[in-house]
């Protein structure tokens, strides 16, 4: 393992400088910038500031910034400022230098209030020269390998001790450095702290317990060092006024000059060295790059906000960040996509490796691109210089084929770069050309706008157009499959196949494509051929001569898709008029066969390289033999190269930021969340850090305890929870970068919903013992009561029946009250006589009162009879009014009848139906002053009876028949406070009065009956 260390620094060493070398001799590689996406961000997008002072990345994976305005948080999306000005609890408004030691503690230096230390568990410590400091402008802050916290300020050095002690180091006043201004802080690999002043020859070294000035810097006459750093191979690198910067390895010492020739700077205020083993400088004239043993500049001449750069470092991912003096942040990142703008639309992209060169048909003309990214001119430009290129292809022996909307309507172009035009004047259908192809046979099928031309081996042209079947002549692809049958797509009129210069199928939306205005025609290897058009892509089953569509319903985003190229990692890109996306082929070929609903489609823009105002329907992109895929675009052409641009595998990482209760917001240590009992709302805001393509950041989480299953994923950053029950819950989220690398889940959050002191076991065992005691109590306390009430009774009964005796003389008065006048008289004329009547057209109601019984049981007896006495005298008053017999009550029914005549057709039923309505009236009128509110059912039938008087003592005046059961009946069927009379009822009462359609009843020994509710 030594051995290859020591060889890989050998190497480093060597190639290092190699670098130098030819780095000095000034070579530049401007083109080292292509590859990056730079993102800008201002006081317009949320900094407090434009003035960035130090910028770096905490071991959670947040950017911190600092700004005169303040401390900066930054996730990618969301810039959070702390400050005295935002929250009192922060006590300090500028920040000078930022540092996080081992322990997870952010130390932030201040411009002239010393240093606040800012504690994982969100406790805040404040040092200033109270505290021992020696000055309370900090400029620099380190960390050295006994845990002691450096800090360099603008008039002396300390450090802090893990007990909390300020020290200053040995050797500042042997040095006369008692006042020392430090410009920065470095703790190398073996421990020792780096002190830079940025004053000629006083750079500093502290080790073994003493401070030294360092002198190993010859080749620059009184260096003036602002930045220290080392490499991977453990290289120094010293960055020295005014443009230099200085690598000694050993014995070894290289000097670079990294002036950019527009302005020489005068301090050099960060290095570098990043994944890729580039070296980046940073300077107040720019960027510099080393890499390869070329330079790179990187200033305002080609899009850098500002020249003035107070730091440079790189995240975890490899995104390059930016520190400007005046122009925010920056961040560089690897695009995806290379774009080479052109002042014109491209239309056609092919790759020709006969010639070594890639041609681009555009509105104006061919262009020539060639390996060295450089636009040539040849014979064959020239040709078409004005003509509007609309497709250029190459056929399997190398014949290039350029069709055009021109006099040059289609050009082939053979391996030895003969040249032969084709147009009207030969026999082609149309003068505008639109694709071309060469057959297998060798024949060249011509796509023009008015028809297919097909130029056979001989020269001789033959065209189909509408007179040969095509309802549409417009030709907009072109595709021949194995079977040597020619697919010809149209605009709107669907694919035609041909096959021996016949039209044999015809395909359209009616029989199964998606639509009718066909883009392209291409197979997807592994997959089949699939078809693009103006409504969503088409998937051609061979087997069953059918199609399968996906379009925006499935998930592509938009339902015209104008191409498709399959990548080798199996990644379909698409181009439409909402720009470039793609999908992975297994979720296209799962949504086919029903496996899933939708694919998951990711478009591209200018955050990953991709700045273009879009693509038009008619392009060609292609892809070449690396492997890169080049896209048309209406200004220049884009090249997506799946090696440089893989998918970002480092998963982000998951914060939780803050949760509020009820609006009221807390900021998130890790600590357990406790709602109390009155809490309604929890509200937890999350995030994810990763600063390649944050905004397609997507998130899913779940709440233990409350929930089973995660939640669909989405952009949302934030969750609530509403009226959560007493327990305890584990809240976790998991987030999805985008290109669907998938973080773990969070570390669980838990969460104590507190309950109320009626919620909580304790309290509900002592309830229910309370509970079942005074049941108990009560019930005892009830049966000592029916005993009373019992005795009571017996006692009412026996001062009763004195009574009656006593009352017997007025019997005969009494008998008025019982029995019909009538009956009455013959009763007293005749005693012992039987008294029975058969009557034709008798009507009986019945009525009784809803739930007596369940409301008697709560009633003494006393209360029972008053109620009912109260209400059946009520009763008997309008009986006696309307001239209706009360036959008799019993408990809480009470029964009367009319109409007692020889008469067939009398008014008994009229006037017993007026005598109901009358009685609901009474119930409402005695509910008004009763305490007990009661309602009544009341049923009514009309009909012959027998009628006389049952018994010798008590005996009563009774009625029987059949016409009385189904009275009792409808009463017994009815609804409360409704009246329920049967079909003979109706049919003499109907006249007056309005009852509701005919309800069919099941009465006993009757069966079904049609009945009536008034």
């Amino acid at each position: 393992m030594k051995k290859t260390a020591i060889l890989l620094a050998l190497l480093l060493g060597c190639f290092t400088a190699a670098f130098g070398q030819s780095a000095a001799e000034g070579k530049v590689d401007q083109s080292f910038l292509n590859d990056f996406v730079c993102r800008n961000w201002t006081t317009a997008d949320g900094l407090p500031g434009m003035t960035i002072t130090a910028i770096m990345q905490d071991q959670k994976g947040y950017i911190y910034v600092g700004t005169y305005e303040g401390l900066v948080r930054f996730d990618g999306v969301e810039f959070v400022t702390f400050s005295r000005n935002i929250d009192p609890k922060y006590d300090f408004a500028s920040v000078r230098a930022i540092f996080q030691d081992s322990n997870g503690s952010l130390w932030v230096g201040h411009n002239d209030e010393g240093v606040t230390c800012l504690k994982p568990d969100g406790s805040i410590t404040k040092y200033t020269t109270d505290n021992g400091l020696p000055h309370n402008s900090i400029r620099a802050i380190c960390e050295d390998f006994n845990n002691n916290i450096w800090f360099g300020t603008a008039s002396g050095l300390c450090y802090l001790t893990p007990e909390n002690e300020v020290k200053i180091p040995e050797g500042l006043h042997e040095l006369g450095q008692d006042t020392i201004q430090v410009s920065r802080l470095y703790c190398d690999t073996a421990g020792r702290i780096w002190i830079s002043t940025a004053i000629e020859n006083d750079l500093f070294v502290y080790s073994t317990r003493k401070l030294e000035r360092f002198v190993g810097i010859t080749k620059i006459k009184n260096p003036s060092v602002n930045e220290v750093s080392q490499d991977k191979s453990g290289a120094f690198w010293f960055g020295v006024a005014p443009h230099y910067a200085v690598r000694i390895k050993d014995t070894e010492e290289t000097v670079f000059d990294i002036g950019h020739d527009h302005q020489e700077g005068t301090v050099v205020n960060s290095i570098l060295q990043d994944t890729a083993g580039n070296f980046w400088f940073a300077s107040d004239c720019g960027i510099t790059i080393l890499h390869n043993g070329l330079y790179t500049y990187y200033d305002k001449r080609n899009g850098l906000a500002d020249d003035y750069i107070n730091h440079i470092f790189e995240d975890r991912e490899g995104n390059m960040w930016i520190a400007y003096n005046r122009g925010g942040i920056e961040k560089m990142s690897q695009g995806k996509f290379r774009t080479i703008s052109m002042p014109i639309a491209v239309n056609a992209i092919c790759e020709d490796p006969v010639r070594a060169v890639t041609w681009l048909g555009a509105d104006n003309g061919l262009y020539c691109y060639n390996k060295d990214s450089q636009f040539v001119e040849n014979e064959i430009t020239e040709l078409c210089k004005g003509a509007r290129i609309r497709h250029v292809g190459l056929t399997s022996d190398g014949e290039l084929l350029i069709s055009s909307y021109s006099d040059i309507s289609q050009v082939r172009v053979t391996r030895d770069n003969k040249i032969t035009v084709w147009t009207m004047n030969d026999g082609l259908a149309g003068l505008k050309c639109r694709v071309a192809i060469k057959t297998t046979e060798g024949k060249y099928y011509v796509g023009t706008t008015q028809g297919l031309s097909i130029i056979e081996k001989d020269g001789s042209i033959t065209s189909l157009t509408r007179k040969e079947g095509f309802d549409n002549e417009f030709i907009m692809s072109l595709y021949e499959d194995p079977k040597g049958q020619i697919w010809v797509g149209t605009d709107g009129g669907g694919i035609y196949i041909l096959k021996d210069e016949q039209i044999i199928k015809h395909f359209t939306s009616d029989n199964g494509l998606a639509g009718n205005v066909i883009f392209k025609t291409a197979p997807i290897e592994g997959s089949g051929l699939w078809v693009a058009t103006g409504t969503g892509i088409s998937k051609y089953n061979e087997e069953s001569d059918t199609f399968a569509n996906l379009n925006s319903v499935n998930g592509l985003g938009t339902d015209s898709v104008f191409q498709l190229i399959l990548d080798y990692t199996q990644t379909v890109w698409m181009t439409s008029n909402k720009g470039i996306f793609s999908v992975n082929l297994s979720d296209m070929e799962d949504v086919i066969i029903g496996k899933k609903k939708k694919v998951n489609a990711k478009y591209y823009g200018s955050s990953d390289g991709l700045n273009t105002g879009g693509i038009t329907s008619t392009s060609v992109s292609t892809q070449d033999s690396l492997g890169r895929v080049w896209f048309t675009l209406i200004d220049g052409f884009a090249i997506y190269d799946p090696v440089k641009s893989g998918k970002n595998q480092t998963p982000p990482k998951i914060e939780i930021q803050e949760y509020s209760i009820d609006n009221v917001k807390y900021d998130f240590h890790g600590e357990k969340i406790i709602l109390p009992p009155s809490a309604k709302r929890l509200s937890i805001k999350f995030t994810g850090l990763s600063f390649i393509s944050s905004d397609q950041m997507r998130f899913c989480y779940r709440l233990g305890g409350f929930e089973n299953n995660y939640s669909e994923w989405s952009s949302l950053r934030n969750v609530s929870y509403t009226n959560l029950k007493p327990g305890t819950y584990q809240f976790t989220v998991m987030s999805e970068n985008g290109d669907e690398i998938k973080s773990k889940p969070s570390d669980p959050i838990i969460i104590v919903k507190q309950p109320y002191i009626w919620q909580q076991l304790w309290f509900q065992i002592l309830v229910g013992v309370l509970i079942v005691g005074i049941a108990t109590l009560i019930v005892f306390l009830k049966i000592q009561s029916m005993r009373r009430y019992q005795i009571e009774l017996e006692k009412k009964v026996e001062e009763r029946t004195h009574d009656l005796k006593l009352e017997k003389e007025k019997s005969e008065r009494l008998l008025l009250n019982i029995l019909p006048e009538e009956v009455a008289k013959e009763l007293t004329d005749k005693p012992g006589h039987t008294i029975a009547k058969k009557f034709p057209n008798i009507t009986v109601l019945f009525t009784d009162i809803v739930g007596f019984t369940k409301m008697s049981d709560g009633m003494t007896a006393e209360e029972v009879v008053t109620m009912l006495n109260k209400m059946v005298s009520l009763f008997d008053e309008r009986a006696k009014r309307e001239g209706i017999e009360k036959i008799k009550t019993i408990g809480d029914a009470y029964m009367a009848a009319t109409g007692f005549t020889d008469e067939v057709n009398n008014d008994g039923a009229l006037r017993m139906v007026r005598f109901a309505i009358g009685l609901m009236d009474d119930v409402r009128r005695f509910n008004m002053t009763s305490p007990v509110k009661v309602q009544i059912r009341l049923g009514i039938n009309t009909g012959n009876l027998v009628a006389g008087v049952i018994g010798k003592s008590k005996f009563i005046y009774d009625i029987w028949g059949d016409t009385v059961n189904v009275a009792s009946r409808m009463e017994s069927t009815g609804e409360p406070m409704k009246i329920h009379v049967t079909e003979n009822t109706y049919l003499q009462t109907s006249d007056q009065y309005a009852y509701s359609e005919g309800i069919d009843v099941e009465v006993k020994g009757k069966g079904m009956m049609k009945t009536y509710f008034l």
